[in-house]
């Protein structure tokens, strides 16, 4: 693989727009993955993404495809920030707003349960507060309305494309479609979820109620003291997250793409045209900017002049090699509001939100107390050799991700994803393609701009 530890001399003049190409219909054409990389020349556009988590290395894969020659600027490691961790489950439902008015009424004492699926810690708050005042705006039945209706219409498009794009890379193996369980104990939390059915039909997510009998047909692992459940047939699961991210990773640069380690500095519009991103080792002007690098996005677009307010979201997930209970699919258990997923390495016990300060110490403490709590719905689970991990998600007050451009499109944003980061990867990879090549995109773009925060 082609790493390059700094990037210091500048690439070609700007390419005309109309010499920019663009990954069309042709995505789902089935056809083996050549990207033009192979024989890239100096007269073919350029591109630059900062950030190489599965967002961003989804982008450099559709820009490689569309002949453009890429370059990918992370202060990590690719896949070692909150990709790294993803719970591996591709949710269709996760398409309304983070905040529902049965959660604001909860919050106090879930803030005051050392086992709770939701924690401030107090030195965030002064942060926090803004970001739930606009979490509690998006509950406006108006706005709640739109809300789910772009992110339904974001989701259904991310299936075929997250499927297609891990076919190109030659990672098809890790994607799977055997649907999910939600599980209850509490019978009247299953009657309100289940009254919920329609308005999930109306979005496209198909969701039925499945007793306790026949859940112990579907998971034979699972306890039977359970209320019931719901199928949702058409979700999937990504069997090893990193994997697919360093799977990507090595056909970029197989095919021509750099990878720098360094952390950008600045990034910037010129006036001559293009975009150029500054590091310790100096600066390089390109055709095009990606901004993808996650929560530390929102400094970059603070710098020019766009407001977007990022919670720090930190999840924390528990992998278990050795867990003695075998899972088919991601089970989430809704009481504690946490995901089982079975993985190539085992199973992942993922979940719990924890909004501090990115840097502040880790509290492993809650990455090991989802194996206490696993343990009423999967009796048997043991914890030899566990390892507990954190990461940090970039959320949004309205849980959709920030998906736009700004200066006449010379630099894109994608960031924000905060739960649906794996599961939208390559959608948000159309969308930003599409921008750059001045094509019409997947979806209607104007409900996911940084405008929306003015």
């Amino acid at each position: 693989m082609q790493w390059v530890e700094s990037v210091s001399s500048a690439v070609a003049d700007s390419i005309p727009c109309w010499k920019l190409l663009a990954l069309s219909e042709g995505v789902h054409d089935p056809k083996p993955f050549r990207p033009k990389d192979m024989n890239s020349s100096s007269c073919d556009p350029s591109v630059a993404i900062v950030g190489a988590g599965i967002v961003g290395l989804s982008i450099a894969i559709a820009f490689q495809r569309a002949g453009y020659r890429v370059t990918i600027y992370d202060r990590q490691q690719p896949m070692h920030g909150c990709s790294f961790g993803n719970a591996g489950y591709l949710s269709q439902a996760n398409i309304f707003p983070p905040a529902t008015p049965d959660l604001l009424l909860r919050l106090p004492s879930m803030m005051m349960s050392k086992d709770g699926p939701l924690v401030v810690r107090p030195s965030y708050l002064p942060t926090m507060l803004p970001w739930a005042w606009r979490a509690a705006r998006a509950l406006h039945p108006r706005r709640s309305t739109q809300i789910a209706s772009a992110m339904a219409g974001l989701t259904q498009k991310a299936g075929p494309f997250l499927e297609t794009y891990a076919a190109y890379a030659g990672a098809s193996h890790l994607i799977s479609r055997d649907g999910a369980l939600v599980v209850f104990k509490n019978k009247r939390a299953l009657e309100e979820k289940c009254a919920a059915l329609p308005l999930l039909a109306r979005h496209g997510v198909n969701a039925s109620f499945v007793t306790t009998s026949e859940i112990g047909d579907l998971e034979p692992a699972l306890t039977h003291e359970l209320a019931g459940g719901l199928l949702f047939p058409a979700a999937g699961r990504c069997s090893n997250p990193r994997g697919l991210g360093e799977q990507y990773l090595t056909h970029l640069t197989t095919h021509g793409a750099l990878f720098v380690q360094a952390a950008v500095r600045n990034v910037s519009v010129r006036s001559q045209g293009g975009a150029s991103v500054t590091t310790d080792s100096g600066t390089t002007t390109y055709d095009r900017l990606v901004l993808a690098s996650g929560i530390d996005t929102a400094a970059f677009m603070r710098d020019l002049g766009y407001r977007a307010p990022l919670a720090a979201e930190r999840g924390y997930h528990l992998m278990l090699p050795h867990a003695q209970v075998t899972l088919r699919r991601p089970v989430l258990f809704a009481e504690p509001y946490f995901v089982a997923t079975p993985m190539d390495e085992g199973l992942r016990l993922a979940g719990t939100a924890e909004f501090a300060h990115p840097s502040s110490p880790p509290n492993m403490s809650r990455a090991f107390m989802l194996h206490r709590l696993a343990g009423t719905y999967l009796p048997k689970i043991a914890k030899d050799q566990a390892q507990p991990w954190m990461g940090v998600r970039p959320t949004t007050p309205d849980g959709m991700p920030i998906i736009g451009s700004i200066a006449n499109d010379r630099i894109i944003y994608a960031f924000g994803h905060g739960h649906n980061g794996l599961t939208l990867s390559a959608a948000t990879a159309e969308c930003v393609l599409a921008i750059a090549g001045r094509t019409k995109t997947p979806v209607d773009l104007k409900p996911f701009s940084v405008r929306r925060f003015s």
